[in-house]
């Protein structure tokens, strides 16, 4: 059954999410993992794909743009349905992706202090109601 990690951000600010996002992508490509970070607007992928290049001043994490994934390449980036079945999937959208199950984990971001904290809650309820078990990580 796949893995679902909820991480609860008590940063205020609205670019604590995608901070994050980024943040937790380079940790699971540095462990050699698959990444997909989905979001259901297109405004949200392109700022984090501007945040996966400048990650860090002398480096970068290397991705792509694209629905189906890419043996070369340990992160992706969609606003689509994604066809791959390994990996970690980062839900940056509002509500949970019909393709979620496909991955081995799931992480869902939610900022306790902004306007995203209701869709969260939902996404929440969504997996407990199917009889996942949540795992919840408090970021201060």
């Amino acid at each position: 059954m796949t893995r679902i990690d909820f991480y609860i951000l008590n940063d205020p600010a609205l670019e604590a999410r995608s901070q994050f996002a980024v943040k937790l992508a380079e940790k699971l490509y540095r462990n050699a993992l698959k990444v997909h970070l989905h979001s259901d607007d297109s405004v949200t992928l392109h700022k984090l794909d501007e945040r996966l290049w400048t990650a860090r001043d002398v480096s970068f994490i290397p991705h792509e743009i694209s629905a189906t994934p890419q043996p070369h390449c340990p992160l992706t980036l969609s606003i689509e349905n994604f066809s791959g079945t390994e990996g970690v999937l980062i839900n940056m959208g509002s509500t949970v992706p019909d393709f979620f199950s496909h991955f081995t984990r799931v992480v869902e971001i939610i900022n306790a202090q902004a306007p995203d904290v209701g869709d969260g809650r939902k996404r929440y309820r969504f997996y407990r109601d199917r009889g996942y078990k949540l795992n919840n990580h408090e970021i201060n």
